[in-house]
Order: structure tokens, then C-alpha cells, then sequence
């Protein structure tokens, strides 16, 4: 049994006795005695009502000491009879005394409760019962024989007379009425009827009881905790809604009664421990995340809510983890006109490493860094990968059967002149294909070499027959074959130096 009833803590059991438990407990206001029933039959439900009715009767006298709770709520049958600290009331003395305890009898006696059942103490306001005993049972002519002395002493004591024969009427009457009720009931038990049952979900205790209260069923509650839903409403039914039930079947209701507690301390904990942790005290672990931190990766930094907070149990938790210590970071130095040996030693110095290493042709010094990505200046993780171009042999790049003529001595820039007579080898040529002479004059003045890149277009589609690099003032001379009318497209630098267009004869 729980060390908690409700508001009372239990220090301590008296009696068990079936449906009954009789506790020593403390509450707020003071040290009592807790009756507890376990009303799960029709002969515990008759028992608690018949002693609530009796206390109602001594209430009614003023013979209850001030404290006494009644509660009969579902799943909550008790009676708390706070301490009662004054002599015993028997033997009775005096006049007044004496009558006090024949109103008590008096009271009792209907109730199948006697004399003995009762522990009186004399208070100053007059008798007061200290406890009665919750399973007594004395038929009225017993209670009465027990008490009869205290009953005597009660003035208007109504003496015993003949009943003439019309007295009997009534008792005849009822008689001739519970054998109908009984027949009534025989044919109702052979032939009991069907009902079918509602959908009590969501509604509170009273209001299911409410809705089944004809159906003659044995409504039986238990308690879950779901701290989404409302206090004290019916989660489950067992049999659900539109189940055909006969009187006496079983209907067990789940109420809510969501469990509160605290938010359990993770921190520093490993991750599948504090999650462990977390679903024994009854909470559902959410979606987390991670944040840096001087801990190891994996260690709980941090809980939403935090931990000692007050939460319903089942509710969900989010945990902070640690994603370890931060990445250093570094600064990527310029690296553009070193040799290769010397950037590598640079990217040492500043705790980063040589990535891949791409060569194009260039006229400076073979193995000179010509650009860099990262660019220089940018922020990096100690470790990390800088790629770097450096310049190789340079060579020009000719299609497939075409040559360059080495430039003349001194030249002026001029438009491209097509013409449909190379001065090549004659090479294979398929049906509308022909050798189109190329004669590129470069600029003078640029400073560096320049990056020449011919586009051609015709019939057999787009490409790129020349992709170098060339100083300036060159003359770069070849041919390209092509197909139909085609048009070609000149770049310097990227930028669109000359456009022509051969057409096809």
C-alpha cells in the first residue's frame, strides 16, 4: 500500500479486514484514524453507506468530534476521525450524561450499530464519539437489549401495546407487493436485457456514472496519468462504446490522474543514460540538440525544462548534449607568387594543409602559385584543405589535324580573314566539311600572358578548339575544321575580343 492517501500520511495499520483497512495517519490538521473501504462489491458499498449514514445521525447530534471527514468519491471511499484526547464516558454518571449516551443509542440502533461499538468520551461540550466500528452489525433488538438502560433513561420511552388487526394491513400489503417484485426480478434474472454502451470517454466519473447508472453494472475505476488531457476524466472504457452488456457485467473505467514530479538532474551524464534515466522517472525524452562545450562529446550540457522543475509526468523533456570542444580556427595567408615548396611550408605556419594542386599553363616560372581557393584572408578550421593553381610549361592547345605557323617578325592586330584554301596538309574532310585558316594577332602591353580561348560553332555544334595561354603580341596561327556556315568567338582575358562568321560555299 502507498505511504500517501490523498492529503494523509500513514504512519501505521491497525485493522485489515477484507474491503476495509483501518490506518494511523497524520494530515495537516492533525494525528486520526483513516477508515479506508475498497468499494469494489455491493456488500462494501452497502457497508461504507451504512456508516456514513450512522456518522450523519451522530453529526445530527452533535456527537462527532470537529474534523471528521467523509468522502465518497469513486475510487476515493473513507472516513478521517481526527484524535480525541478526553476521558471515556462509561460508566456514565449523572443525569445528562446518561440521556447523551441514550440519544447516541437511540440513533445507532437502526443503523445495526450497539453500545459496544461505540467509544464515548465526556468532552466539555457533553458526549462525543471517539470512533465507531465500521463493521458492527446488530440486528435493532440486540441494540436495544445492549443499550436498554441508557434507553430507558430517554424521556417519551413509548411502552409496547397490542396491535389491533387493522395494524396488519400494511405488513400484508407489503408483502403481497415484494413477492410481484420478487417475481419481477426472477423473470428479469432469467431473462435479463441488453444495453448498449455509450462512449463515456472524456466525460467525468459523475457524468459516466450518470449515463450507465439503469444498465445495472459493476463500474469499476482505474487510475492513469496523461498529462495532456484534462484531470479526472474517463481515458479508457473496457468494453468499449457500442458493446451489447447484460446487468452485472464488468465495465472498468480509466480516470486520469496525471502524476506530477520533477525533472530529474542529467547533467553530465552520457546521453543513453540520461535518456534511461529520463523514462524511469516517467518522462518521454523529445527531440534534442547539441552545442559546444568544454565536456566530451555526448555529455548532457542542459535540460528543457531544467532539472528540479515541476512537471507532469509523461510530458516530454529536451536534452542538451555536448558536441565537444569547439574547431580552432586559423587565418589562410596569400599564397599567389610562391613556389609550390614555399606555399606548403606557409599553409604549415598557419596549421593548415596542401589540398589538390591544379597546373595550367602559364608563362611564369613552372610550380608558381597563380591562385588560390580559399581566397587569401578567410577564416578556416586548423586542418583544413587550401587548393592551389600553379602554373606549368606553357603549350598551345590545336584541334584535331590543325597547326600554328610561327608569327612573323613584327605584326599589326587585324580582323580574321576566312578563306576556303588551307595551306595544311590535306587531311580526310566528310561531306560539307572544309578546313577554315585561323590567324590570331594578340594585343600588345597586357602586362602577363594572356588566356586565348576560340569558340566555334556549325552544323556539328558548339566547342572549343583553342584554350591557352599566350603572351601578349603574339600571333597565334592554325586552321579548325568545320561543318556549314560557322561562326567563331574570340575571348581575351574572358572578355569577347573578335567575332566572325565563314560561311559555307
Amino acid at each position: 500500500m502507498a505511504q500517501d492517501l490523498g492529503p494523509y500520511e500513514v504512519t501505521g495499520e491497525e485493522q485489515a479486514h477484507g474491503y476495509l483497512h483501518v490506518y494511523r495517519v497524520r494530515s495537516p490538521a492533525g494525528a486520526g484514524r483513516l477508515y479506508w473501504f475498497e468499494v469494489k462489491n455491493p456488500e462494501a458499498r452497502a457497508a461504507f453507506f451504512r456508516f456514513r449514514k450512522a456518522l450523519k445521525a451522530l453529526s445530527g447530534l452533535g456527537a462527532l468530534p470537529p474534523g471528521v471527514e467523509i468522502s465518497a468519491k469513486p475510487g476515493r471511499y473513507y472516513v478521517f476521525w481526527p484524535e480525541l484526547v478526553a476521558p471515556s464516558a462509561l460508566p456514565a454518571k449523572g443525569r445528562r450524561v446518561v440521556r447523551e449516551v441514550g440519544r447516541i443509542v437511540a440513533a445507532l440502533a437502526p443503523l445495526g450499530y450497539a453500545l459496544p461499538d461505540a467509544d464515548l468520551r465526556l468532552t466539555e461540550e457533553g458526549v462525543c464519539v471517539a470512533a465507531l466500528d465500521p463493521l458492527a452489525e446488530h440486528d435493532e433488538a440486540e441494540a436495544e437489549r445492549l443499550g436498554g438502560r441508557f434507553l430507558k433513561a430517554l424521556p417519551h420511552t413509548r411502552s409496547r401495546v397490542r396491535r389491533p388487526w387493522q395494524a396488519w394491513v400494511p405488513g400484508l400489503v407489503a408483502l403481497v407487493v415484494g413477492f410481484m417484485l420478487l417475481g419481477f426480478g426472477v423473470d428479469r434474472y432469467l431473462n435479463p436485457p441488453e444495453y448498449v454502451l455509450p462512449d463515456l470517454r472524456g466525460q467525468d466519473p459523475r457524468g459516466a456514472l450518470e449515463a450507465v447508472r439503469d444498465m445495472g453494472l459493476k463500474v469499476v475505476f482505474v487510475e492513469a496519468s496523461n498529462p495532456e488531457e484534462p484531470r479526472d476524466v474517463i481515458l479508457e472504457q473496457n468494453p468499449p462504446p457500442g458493446t451489447r452488456v447484460k446487468p452485472g457485467r464488468k465495465l472498468e473505467l480509466t480516470l486520469n490522474r496525471p502524476k506530477t514530479g520533477t525533472v530529474p538532474d542529467l547533467t553530465d551524464l552520457p546521453a543513453g543514460e540520461a535518456l534511461r534515466k529520463l523514462e524511469e522517472s516517467g518522462y518521454v525524452p523529445a527531440a534534442g540538440a547539441e552545442g559546444p562545450s568544454d565536456l566530451p562529446e555526448g555529455r548532457v550540457l542542459a535540460t528543457a525544462p531544467p532539472a528540479e522543475a515541476p512537471l507532469p509526468q509523461g510530458a516530454s523533456v529536451r536534452v542538451l548534449t555536448s558536441a565537444g570542444t569547439p574547431p580552432q580556427r586559423t587565418v589562410l595567408p596569400d599564397l599567389t607568387g610562391l613556389s609550390l615548396d614555399d606555399a606548403r611550408y606557409l599553409l604549415s605556419v598557419a596549421d593548415l594543409r596542401l589540398g589538390d594542386v591544379q597546373e595550367v599553363p602559364s608563362p611564369e616560372p613552372e610550380g608558381t602559385v597563380l591562385s588560390q581557393s580559399p581566397p587569401a584572408g578567410v577564416a578556416l578550421d586548423v586542418g583544413s584543405p587550401v587548393t592551389v593553381t600553379v602554373a606549368t610549361r606553357g603549350e598551345v592547345l590545336l584541334p584535331e589535324n590543325a597547326t600554328f605557323a610561327p608569327p612573323p617578325p613584327e605584326t599589326t592586330p587585324e580582323a580574321p580573314t576566312p578563306t576556303d584554301a588551307p595551306e595544311n596538309p590535306p587531311v580526310e574532310l566528310g561531306p560539307g566539311e572544309r578546313i577554315v585558316p585561323i590567324r590570331v594577332p594578340l594585343p600588345q602591353g597586357t602586362g602577363g600572358p594572356v588566356h586565348v580561348r576560340l569558340v566555334v560553332e556549325d552544323e556539328a555544334g558548339r566547342r572549343v578548339p583553342i584554350d591557352t595561354y599566350a603572351p601578349g603580341g603574339t600571333t597565334l596561327e592554325g586552321s579548325v575544321k568545320v561543318k556549314g556556315t560557322a561562326r567563331f568567338q574570340l575571348f581575351l582575358d574572358e572578355f569577347l575580343y573578335q567575332q566572325w562568321t565563314s560561311q559555307a560555299p
